[in-house]
């Protein structure tokens, strides 16, 4: 028996749960729910079917054996969930064939002032809430079965049959019973059907907003709507000045080796996410993170008229980012930084796990800034410090050996003019 805080039947009593619950071990979603309904309407079947028996026998205690043929007809549907236990297709067939053969030994029987014909609209709402909408050849055909024997009813059977003698007091009240049973099926049927649609749709309408942010937050907004409008393309842009800054821990390594493993994680998720409120506030794309580096890029995906100035002003704030994080850490916690600027090549590679990457020399030149770039502060190239001209102050470095370069005369970045 399924229990649990989410139970849909945790309120009711253990009897009836037991029976509502039988045979949906392993069940999920809409079959869970449909067995429940099966299980549900087995159970009122019987129960239907022995207050009708009562009730003729109240008012005609001479047609005992109609009333225990109707009794014994309906109490076989408290069969119905061990059959769908063991073959959802043997209770589809079971089921049909009791509503329709059930319901028409009663017609003919009572004939059509019963009002008892009316039944026959009620199974295929019944097949669709207990069986879905998997097999609709079968549900056709039910429908097709039930809609004949219903103008059947209505043109040769308009009395009772010719041995029985039932009280019109009784047809009355079967077909007032019938016209307010019937109309109740066929409700809870559309009821059930439309509140499991939006249900659904609300579902699909979450998780496609999660996965909507997740693209969001994996591509950058361009370019996560040109994967969307085209799978399938190729998305390469060939980007002539993006600034590229780099960004690695100082001796993050030995450091690595002396804090605990939550600590680490918690310092890099600290920083990184602070870099990360940096790159949105200068309106900058950030690339990716491989292990304590961070590259952010600026003027991709879409070019702008300023990116070494905005990679500038991102890359100083690096610093009181870092500054401010090493207040709460012993050890402090220093980067070093690399900035240049130029042309690139970015795009999306990868079928799982998509990822924008930026790639050339411009990116090559960046990293090399920052592995030669000193802690707590930002090493820039000639195209970096001629773009952003009087607006920063530098302090010239000098020529270095870059490798893959050459000589490659260098500035610090240390603020705005």
């Amino acid at each position: 028996m399924r229990r649990g805080a989410d139970d849909d039947t945790a309120g009711l009593p253990d009897l009836v749960r037991r029976w509502i619950d039988y045979g949906t071990a392993g069940l999920r979603g809409p079959e869970l729910r449909q067995r429940r309904t099966l299980n549900a309407i087995s159970g009122l079947v019987p129960m239907s079917g022995l207050s009708y028996a009562a009730l003729y026998l109240t008012l005609d205690p001479a047609g005992l054996w109609h009333a225990a043929l109707a009794s014994l007809l309906f109490c076989l549907f408290a069969l119905w969930p061990r059959i769908a236990e063991r073959s959802e297709l043997a209770a589809w067939l079971f089921g049909a064939v009791m509503a329709v053969g059930v319901q028409a030994v009663l017609v003919w029987l009572l004939g059509q002032p019963s009002g008892l014909h009316l039944y026959f609209l009620s199974a295929p709402v019944i097949a669709v809430v207990c069986f879905g909408t998997a097999r609709v050849g079968l549900l056709l055909a039910l429908a097709l079965i039930c809609a004949a024997a219903m103008i059947y009813t209505e043109m040769y059977l308009p009395a009772p049959a010719p041995f029985m003698e039932v009280d019109e007091g009784l047809l009355a009240m079967l077909q007032s019973s019938a016209f307010l049973i019937v109309t109740g099926f066929v409700t809870l049927g559309v009821y059930v059907g439309f509140r499991h649609a939006d249900e659904a749709e609300r579902a699909l309408e979450i998780e496609y907003a999660r996965s909507e942010d997740l693209l969001y937050s994996l591509l950058p907004r361009e370019i996560a709507a040109r994967l969307k409008a085209e799978p399938e393309a190729t998305i390469a842009d060939s980007l002539p000045n993006v600034a590229i800054v780099f960004a690695d821990i100082a001796n993050f390594t030995p450091m690595s080796r002396r804090m605990a493993p939550e600590a680490l994680v918690e310092l890099l998720n600290t920083v990184f996410r602070r870099f990360d409120a940096l790159a949105d506030d200068h309106e900058m794309e950030k690339i990716k993170t491989i292990g304590d580096a961070y590259m952010v890029a600026a003027g991709m995906p879409n070019a702008v008229g300023d990116p070494a100035h905005r990679a500038a002003n991102m890359a100083l704030d690096m610093l009181e980012v870092a500054r401010a994080c090493s207040a709460d850490l012993p050890e402090g916690v220093e980067i070093r930084l690399g900035l240049h600027v130029g042309p690139v090549v970015a795009g999306v590679i990868g079928s799982r796990k998509l990822f924008y990457d930026v790639w050339g020399e411009t990116v090559n030149t960046a990293s090399r800034m920052e592995s030669h770039s000193a802690p707590g502060r930002i090493l820039v190239t000639p195209a970096a410090h001629a773009q952003l001209g009087g607006d920063f102050a530098f302090e010239e470095r000098g020529e270095i050996e870059v490798k893959g370069i050459g000589p490659l005369r260098t500035w610090w970045l240390v603020g705005r003019a």
